[in-house]
């Protein structure tokens, strides 16, 4: 009898404790979304039972100002200060510590609990075990339902692979004005889609952004310069002011990633802007130059026009394919509303049978608005 009684308490107390542990851990989540759109990290991890990922990806998507001051992360954002110290590994709310751990590092990144910060900021989170998302959304903003989401993700999620049909031409996805936020994002979603694009690089950005630069280059992707300034009345205000804007662009890129890079974009294009003396400086340099066949008009549009950047690509890639061209060079930008168009893009030019590919100095493509082969 007393046997019985011991093992009629001992399964009760193994019941109780399997079921608030269970409770507690967190299913592994692959997918994080955004009010009606799945978002793109490089990373997602589950930590301490817990989904984290990168702070600097999700401040991008969330709109969250951060900056570092020596060993001390601040978020600042809706009145609260949250503050992580890597020498204390400690994150505080406000001035006072929290007595877990909602953000860590993790192989020189920081990362951030999803549910820690969407409620910080004013957001809730749903969580799709099924598709192993969690959705973060506000009930005031418009949204389709948890309902109508879960068949999105459904759909989304189970859509097959490509066919790998022959190519019906090489698109090359080209981004300017990097490197910031945009382009970590940029790059992770590439990455998703298991694609190479082409970056053209201001230099007065490239010397704040070093970790960025470093996984563009490490992800296979060609980094081009687009000038030191961009700013239209010094880069053209003479053929020396020109080409020093290039050569120093281009020795940023060799200092900065030990890549020799020879391709490069002219703010707002070779035309009108480019004199013969100036074209004459890049051939004597050893320049190319790359404007465009498709210019996707990006920044035009809010995140919520997104569909019209879509809908641009997709228009000017069937005129050039149908007109011929076998090597379709796409403008983009480093901005918010391509971080919102760009899946949609790949998976269109994916599903159509196009290639996509990064720069070949190699197998360099002439495509200038001055059709001028000697660049």
């Amino acid at each position: 009898m007393r046997k019985l009684l011991l093992i009629f308490v001992v399964f009760i107390i193994s019941t109780i404790f399997s079921s608030t542990t269970g409770t507690a851990a967190e299913l592994p989540v692959t997918h994080i979304a955004f009010q009606d759109q799945l978002l793109d990290f490089s990373e997602i991890k589950v930590i301490n039972e817990d989904t984290k990922v990168p702070l600097e990806e999700i401040a991008a998507h969330l709109d969250i100002p951060f900056e570092i001051e020596k060993v001390v992360t601040y978020i600042r954002k809706n009145g609260i200060e949250i503050s992580y110290n890597e020498t204390s590994q400690l994150t505080s709310k406000d001035g006072v510590a929290l007595d877990w751990t909602p953000i860590v590092k993790v192989d020189g990144k920081l990362f951030i609990s999803v549910k820690y910060i969407a409620s910080e900021i004013g957001y809730k989170v749903k969580t799709f075990e099924k598709q192993k998302t969690q959705r973060i959304y506000k009930e005031d903003w418009a949204h389709i339902s948890h309902e109508n989401f879960e068949i999105y993700l459904n759909k989304i999620l189970n859509k097959k692979q490509p066919s790998q049909a022959k190519s019906k031409a090489n698109v090359y996805l080209t981004f300017d004005d990097g490197p910031n936020k945009f382009t970590a994002i940029n790059n992770s979603i590439l990455k998703k889609y298991n694609t190479k694009a082409t970056f053209f690089f201001l230099g007065n950005l490239m010397k704040k952004n070093e970790s960025i630069i470093n996984s563009v280059v490490k992800d296979g992707h060609y980094i081009g310069t687009h000038s030191m300034t961009h700013d239209k009345n010094k880069v053209y205000l003479s053929s020396k002011s020109f080409i020093n804007e290039m050569i120093e662009g281009t020795k940023l890129i060799k200092k900065m990633t030990g890549k020799d890079a020879k391709l490069v974009r002219t703010p707002y294009g070779s035309k009108p802007h480019l004199t013969t003396a100036m074209k004459d400086e890049l051939v004597a340099n050893g320049f190319k130059l790359w404007d465009w066949d498709v210019d996707s008009n990006d920044w035009k549009y809010t995140d919520k026009e997104a569909n019209k950047i879509v809908q641009n690509v997709k228009v000017g890639v069937d005129k050039a394919y149908k007109s011929g061209d076998q090597d379709i060079i796409i403008l983009l930008h480093d901005r918010s509303q391509t971080t919102k168009a760009l899946p949609q893009i790949i998976e269109w030019l994916q599903n159509e049978g196009y290639t996509l590919k990064t720069y070949e100095p190699e197998h360099h493509i002439v495509q200038n608005f001055l059709r001028d082969n000697t660049l």
